[in-house]
């Protein structure tokens, strides 16, 4: 690709990094939007190389206000945006039963309308690209129920507004896709809480693994590669996709004998 302009919400920590990296390394200057300083920080401490090449913003895109502050900025400094990946997301437990409505309204406050207003606000600088991408990373949970009621439902909304979306922005040939990871091995469910410390995550993570017809959890590596692959020219006849990268989990069948 040649070098383009792209924003990655959630880019300080796991699959978002790794896009975040991934893009770097082709040459392309990279926004990356975070509502944790903590997190920014982490990042550069762990990828040190990114310091003064990536543009780390804090901001939260659950808040209008500050949604506007990054279209404003964006503006101001490069007046276009080739690419959006809408990464940036929350994990909360619980069914019906046992959720909380403020922990339902968070869920979707960040996970589908912080991608609806970041995708509206940016709107003019994608139209300026010519022919820009959108890609919303979703997960498997918005396709078969998971373990979180407010997560799956915010998540097969996100693949509606994708779906939604590709045919509204395609006269302005913006193309708009959803990738679907499985299981990946990031920090959200010790961020969020999920799960008490790494011991437990790693049980979870092995506990989960034989459903994975490939014999491996994903990592966020595995992501990126897609992401980069739709954000190319190579994709431009691809929009309104979902896009499964999951091992083949959503095929698991346990009927087959093993091997």
């Amino acid at each position: 690709m040649r070098k383009k302009f792209f924003l990655i919400s959630g880019g300080s920590s796991g699959i978002g990094l790794a896009i975040v990296n991934d893009l770097n390394k082709q040459g392309h200057q990279v926004v990356s939007i975070s509502r944790s300083q903590g997190k920014i920080d982490r990042a550069l401490n762990e990828m040190p190389h990114l310091a003064g090449k990536v543009d780390f913003y804090k901001a939260d895109i659950s808040s209008q206000a500050e949604v506007q502050t990054i279209y404003d900025q964006l503006n101001n400094k490069y007046g276009v945006l080739h690419g959006l990946v809408n990464n940036a997301g929350v994990l909360t437990k619980g069914t019906l039963e046992t959720i909380s409505v403020d922990d339902w309204r968070f869920t979707l406050d960040v996970n589908l309308t912080g991608p609806y207003m970041l995708t509206k606000a940016l709107l003019p600088l994608l139209r300026n690209a010519s022919g820009a991408s959108v890609i919303n990373i979703s997960s498997v949970a918005g396709l078969k129920p998971g373990t979180s009621v407010a997560y799956s439902v915010s998540k097969a909304g996100l693949d509606m507004l994708t779906r939604f979306l590709a045919g509204d922005l395609g006269p302005y040939n913006i193309r708009v896709n959803s990738v679907n990871p499985g299981l990946v091995r990031t920090n959200i469910h010790l961020d969020n809480k999920v799960v008490e410390d790494n011991d437990a995550y790693e049980a979870m993570l092995e506990k989960a693994r034989p459903r994975y017809p490939l014999g491996r959890i994903g990592s966020p590596g595995d992501i990126s590669g897609m992401v980069q692959y739709l954000l190319s020219e190579e994709a431009s006849w691809i929009t309104g996709s979902i896009i499964t990268v999951d091992g083949g989990v959503m095929v698991e069948n346990d009927l087959i004998p093993p091997k």
